[in-house]
């Protein structure tokens, strides 16, 4: 069984994934479809790194990969349920994306229908969970994956009861990819996340900026209405000042006062 690396690779944080030739990548992230649709679907939809399918040995890999050397970690149990969670997902939007997404041009990798469609035929299915889990207190980092793959393999043996969870740098070859640095270079879909991020932000400064030439046009207008129908000093002077100037002036300014300064008159 040949182990050629393709010369395309994928970045994924810190890394560099080499994927053998023969597989078609997807990435889910990347699709339009996934992002502005399925994340409407119960809550919003979660997603595996790395959908790797080879028509020919018709071989489906799903591949997560988290790096906690640089990012709080979750507790484990919470960890096993989002990775239990991300795998429930995907296998609902291959479904979905088959017969429901539309013709898209990814940044990476092919299309979510495409890929699909051709995952469809799959044989086989393999788990990969590439984690670097940082410090793990009392665990040394060897026990506190072995302790996660023991959970996950708990809930997920119906799919894949030899899945693999491993470090993502780890030496032996484990699944059909390579693994370099990625020497400060991002993957396009963190292109394309900063992008929507840059593009959401210009939105709501827009609409700020409307809703304060908006509420300015209002206090103007107002300001020109009460100018053309404006009462007379006097009466648009509050009540206590008025009774002030009554008394320094020497009125009576108690109700009896006015009762009868008002026969007086």
């Amino acid at each position: 069984m040949s182990h050629k690396p393709s010369k395309a690779y994928y970045v994924e944080g810190v890394h560099r994934f080499w994927i053998d030739e023969g597989y078609v990548v997807c990435r889910i992230e990347c699709s339009d479809y996934y992002a502005r649709q399925a994340q409407n679907f119960c809550g919003g939809c979660k997603e595996m790194d790395f959908l790797l399918y080879h028509p020919e040995r018709r071989d489906l890999w799903l591949v997560e990969v988290k790096d906690y050397r640089f990012d709080a970690r979750p507790k484990v149990g919470e960890l096993v349920c989002a990775l239990s969670r991300k795998v429930r997902d995907t296998m609902f939007l291959l479904r979905a994306a088959s017969v429901a997404a539309p013709d898209e041009e990814p940044a990476e990798g092919i299309s979510l229908r495409d890929f699909s469609i051709q995952a469809s035929g799959a044989e086989t299915l393999h788990l990969a969970f590439l984690l670097e889990m940082g410090m793990g207190g009392v665990w040394t980092d060897g026990g506190l994956l072995a302790n996660v793959k023991n959970l996950l393999v708990g809930s997920m043996r119906f799919l894949d009861a030899e899945l693999v969870c491993a470090p993502i740098t780890y030496p032996r070859r484990i699944g059909p990819w390579r693994v370099t640095s990625a020497h400060g270079e991002v993957s396009k879909r963190v292109e394309i996340r900063r992008a929507r991020k840059l593009a959401e932000i210009q939105e709501q400064r827009r609409r700020e900026r409307l809703t304060a030439q908006e509420e300015g046009a209002w206090q103007e207008k107002s300001r020109e209405d009460a100018g053309s129908h404006a009462a007379p000093a006097e009466e648009r002077m509050p009540q206590w000042k008025r009774r002030l100037r009554q008394r320094m002036n020497g009125e009576s300014a108690n109700h009896e006062g006015r009762r009868r300064k008002r026969k007086r008159e």
